[in-house]
């Protein structure tokens, strides 16, 4: 039995709900999708409103933006079955034994991460080569390589849990905005000795985001990961670890120094080399130091990120 748990926020749902109710008759299996709508334009949501009338779906608008931590956790309260498949709801399920190997892993409570793949091609949009990009070469990992790392590499685009875990182990609801709050999760249930598996039962992400936003999500998803490391909530990310490693070699503030005048230049050059992901990792290291500074400056109480 399993319930499935689809947060919506601008992305139509209908073809991804039809296929994962055929997936689960097919196994035969009791089941539940639960649709939450977090205020998507209106257009969205008559078209995703159809789902309502299938058997085994319940879909509600909410009547605010709550947030992807918040109603992660609304959904898993509304789940009625012993195992919760939460997916993004800009994912693409790419064979027919999705649901089935999920199943067949559901046995101890445990949280088990399916993992994210880019398509073979590039968007015929040079605008989202960018996401695409960063996707093919940091996100669509096999799980050889992330359960060397389970928790580092814990993201909610497709991932199963055991009820109770979630529920005693929520999101950490204060990490708002875009960014981190996946981790977080990780973090808790490392620390809580809840065991992390890793499968290559991958969806592909549909949703590439223009440039732009791409970078104005990586700044703000940079912002929590500041917060969390300076309260030492974090300290165990691709970003941090660099971010150490330069900082020792003494070479950090020249560095930043260096980026701060160039900063929108070299944003230019990425945008119009999608492929060289090195200068987004250059433009990430000066965000995220900028944003450590800011909260030294501040004064406010933390742990000092030696």
């Amino acid at each position: 039995m399993i319930s499935i748990l689809i947060p919506i926020y601008n992305v139509k749902v209908v073809k991804l709900v039809d296929e994962l109710i055929s997936q689960c008759r097919k196994a035969k299996i009791a089941f539940e999708i639960i649709c939450l709508d977090d205020l998507s334009k209106q257009a969205i949501k008559e078209h995703n409103g159809v789902i309502n009338g299938r058997m085994g779906v319940n879909y509600v608008e909410l009547s605010e933006n709550i947030g992807r931590a918040k109603i992660r956790n609304r959904l898993s309260k509304l789940a009625r079955y012993d195992w919760l498949l939460f997916l993004d709801c800009d994912a693409k399920i790419p064979h027919k034994k999705f649901v089935k190997n999920y199943i067949s892993t559901f046995k101890e409570p445990a949280a088990i991460i399916g993992g994210t793949i880019y398509q073979k091609k590039a968007p015929q949009n040079p605008d989202k080569r960018l996401h695409w990009y960063y996707g093919r070469k940091r996100e669509a990992l096999k799980a050889s390589k992330r359960n060397k790392h389970p928790a580092r590499y814990f993201h909610t685009h497709n991932f199963c849990v055991a009820r109770d875990v979630i529920w005693k182990y929520p999101f950490d609801e204060k990490v708002t905005g875009y960014g981190y709050e996946d981790l977080m999760l990780g973090e808790s249930l490392k620390e809580a000795g809840i065991p992390i598996y890793h499968l290559d039962n991958q969806t592909i992400h549909r949703g590439l985001k223009k440039s732009q936003q791409f970078l104005t999500d990586q700044k703000s998803a940079i912002d929590n990961l500041a917060s969390l490391f300076y309260a030492d909530n974090i300290q165990d990310t691709r970003l941090i670890n660099f971010y150490l490693r330069v900082k020792k070699t003494g070479f950090l503030k020249a560095m930043v120094n260096w980026i701060e005048p160039r900063q929108e230049k070299i944003e230019n050059q990425l945008i119009e080399h999608p492929n060289r992901l090195y200068l987004l990792d250059v433009l990430k290291l000066y965000y995220f130091d900028k944003r450590i500074s800011d909260k030294l400056k501040q004064g406010t109480e933390h742990v000092s990120p030696t």
